[in-house]
């Protein structure tokens, strides 16, 4: 059984407009990509390059993932959902038999959690088990085998959703506890957060050229 990896990634062009009161479209721009880059990085040590998959319709990021040695299928702007759908295809076209996936704004996740994450994919048996946002009721990553049950339906409330979903499948749901995969980026108060990073990755370090950020938290 092999596991693929696919990170969704949005354009960030126009990225995170829930932090227009704090950034303006260009810092916004190098925020998402430095968290993709983040990202990418890690994801690169917890899984081999050749199982991770990257969609994206941003020519920066497709440039970033190819640096990585990451494969690139172009998103058709549909929405994450539909994006980690043209990811699984990817999958069953490489002959893969179980699928993780995360959020690329993640600016917390850590090399242990997303081994763990992958290690969850490849755990035998038929299952879809989600990490939640730290509000617990939305989905940053999530696990799924097989892979040929659709599942996907992200967005906000969307835990009750994939947990209705598993259900129909007939696929043991549970939620996994990766702590680090659960905060994300999108609200102005969510950049506090960064602050307990304790390595000096590029979304800190983005985040202190913009201003936001006097010295780095104690950790």
């Amino acid at each position: 059984m092999t596991v693929a990896l696919i990170i969704p990634i949005k354009a960030t062009v126009g990225a995170k407009q829930r932090l227009s009161s704090r950034l303006g479209p260009e810092q916004r721009r190098l925020l998402a990509l430095a968290m993709a880059g983040d990202m990418l990085r890690t994801a690169t040590r917890a899984a081999q390059p050749g199982r991770i998959v990257v969609v994206t319709g941003d020519d920066d990021v497709a440039k970033l993932a190819a640096r990585h040695g990451v494969a690139v299928v172009r998103d058709r702007g549909a929405g994450q959902s539909a994006a980690v759908r043209l990811g699984v295809a990817w999958a069953q076209e490489h002959g893969h038999n179980a699928v993780a996936t995360v959020a690329a704004d993640c600016p917390l996740a850590d090399l242990a959690d997303l081994r763990a994450l992958v290690a969850a994919a490849g755990r035998p048996g038929k299952f879809f088990r989600c990490v939640t946002d730290a509000a617990g009721t939305g989905t940053n990553a999530a696990v799924l085998r097989p892979i040929d049950c659709d599942v996907w339906s992200f967005g906000p409330a969307s835990l009750v959703r994939h947990a209705a979903a598993a259900e129909r499948n007939g696929l043991r749901f549970s939620v996994l506890d990766l702590p680090t995969l659960r905060p994300d980026c999108d609200r102005p108060e969510d950049l506090d957060t960064i602050r307990t990073m304790r390595a000096p990755a590029a979304t800190f370090h983005v985040l202190r050229q913009l201003g936001l950020l006097e010295r780095r938290a104690a950790g």
